[in-house]
């Protein structure tokens, strides 16, 4: 009787974050393709322009403010094929699959989990409350999660080559991915992390024979335009480094000092290369600029929580993880803009990230498997 309770709770549960995921979605996809105020699509129509300089085999960097690296514009192509406005409907189905192969995921990872379970997964995946706000400008960031989980899907598959073209591709987005293609060295995955450094070199020489701009100079270009963005987005290390006193000259490096106690993890959690990437999301989130739409990349965080608070693990530590996380990701926009949540967030999320490490000492979470940590400490290999 008291599993059938169970059971029901997490049904509604679940249909609760499915339901929160469709508003927002359709909120989002509304204001991305009919939406005609100043914020609606506007960075899928900045990407389009630059995408749209690069296909005449100009560099876009000499005509506006471009945001992207060399390596992004081959595949930004693929994004942004249709001429405007099309593109709007395009990308709107473009994320559409991206989130639905997130929510097909994350149903995916549990092992032993009732159908209830999993549903709540999904959801909790697809309830992203800055995931309606990429939806409606037309960021990338789910997009780059999915590429990201179908990495890791790829992995668990035997498919290093194809786990490294994805991380390669998500690469459009450096800001989210750049701490996920080093997990791959972490992890031991050096043919995956291989075939992400080809493909970078390639979609770069790609770039470089189109628009006759010599990479370096693209990046720096980059560089310029992006620095005027890094005190724009959500709160970060720098902010509260300098609210406790610190100089804003010495904090301004601390979001690269994060990267010791990052590998130091990573080490420490090899070769599963789905904490890696737990990891890699807590550091790319906190590493450096970003607005509440990128959230979406702590869904490595928060399913792993998941799957040991409602799989075959059963953790009520876990659960309370999962569920702290989960509130501070799935409430709409305008309350993700609020410095208390954002102070609340930057001691949440490493919070959650030592609870799962602490927590797979005994299990580690592998795709859809545990395994003992002390049965593959040992058994790191090249993927």
């Amino acid at each position: 009787m008291m599993m059938v309770a169970s059971r029901r709770r997490l049904l509604a549960a679940a249909i609760a974050l499915l339901a929160l995921a469709a508003a927002y979605q359709i909120k989002g996809n509304v204001d991305l393709i009919a939406g005609e105020t100043p914020g609606s699509a506007v960075d899928l129509r900045n990407r389009d322009m630059e995408q749209a300089y690069f296909a005449a085999g100009k560099n876009p960097h000499d005509y506006m403010e471009g945001t992207h690296a060399p390596w992004a514009y081959p595949f930004g192509a693929l994004l942004t094929w249709p001429e405007w406005p099309a593109v709007r409907v395009y990308w709107a189905a473009l994320n559409l699959v991206a989130l639905a192969f997130l929510m097909w995921w994350a149903y995916r990872q549990p092992r032993d989990a009732t159908p209830e379970a999993r549903l709540l997964l999904a959801g909790a995946a697809a309830a992203f409350g800055g995931a309606c706000t990429a939806t409606e400008v037309g960021q990338v960031s789910i997009i780059v999660t999915a590429l990201l989980a179908g990495a890791l899907w790829l992995d668990a598959a035997g498919r290093p080559y194809w786990c490294g073209l994805l991380v390669g591709c998500s690469m459009i987005k450096p800001t989210i991915a750049a701490p996920f293609a080093l997990a791959l060295i972490a992890a031991g995955r050096y043919r995956a992390a291989a075939a992400a450094a080809g493909y970078g070199v390639a979609a770069t020489a790609a770039t470089w024979l189109l628009t006759g701009t010599a990479p370096f100079i693209m990046i720096e270009q980059m560089s310029v335009a992006a620095a005027r963005y890094v005190t724009a987005g959500t709160l970060g290390l720098v902010d509260l480094a300098v609210l406790l006193g610190a100089s804003h000259a010495a904090a301004v490096w601390l979001p690269l000092l994060i990267a010791v106690p990052a590998l130091v993890l990573m080490a420490a959690v090899r070769p599963s290369l789905s904490l890696c990437f737990a990891i890699a999301a807590v550091w790319g989130r906190n590493w450096t600029y970003h607005k509440s739409y990128d959230d979406v990349m702590l869904v490595f965080l928060l399913i792993p929580l998941g799957v040991l608070a409602v799989g075959s693990a059963r953790s009520r530590t876990a659960a309370i993880a999962f569920f702290a996380i989960g509130v501070l990701a799935w409430i709409p926009g305008r309350l993700l803009a609020l410095d208390a949540i954002q102070l609340a967030q930057l001691a949440a999320w490493p919070a959650a990230l030592l609870v799962l490490v602490g927590l797979s000492s005994r299990e580690v979470v592998l795709g859809r498997h545990f395994v003992n940590l002390r049965r593959t400490a040992g058994a790191s290999h090249s993927h």
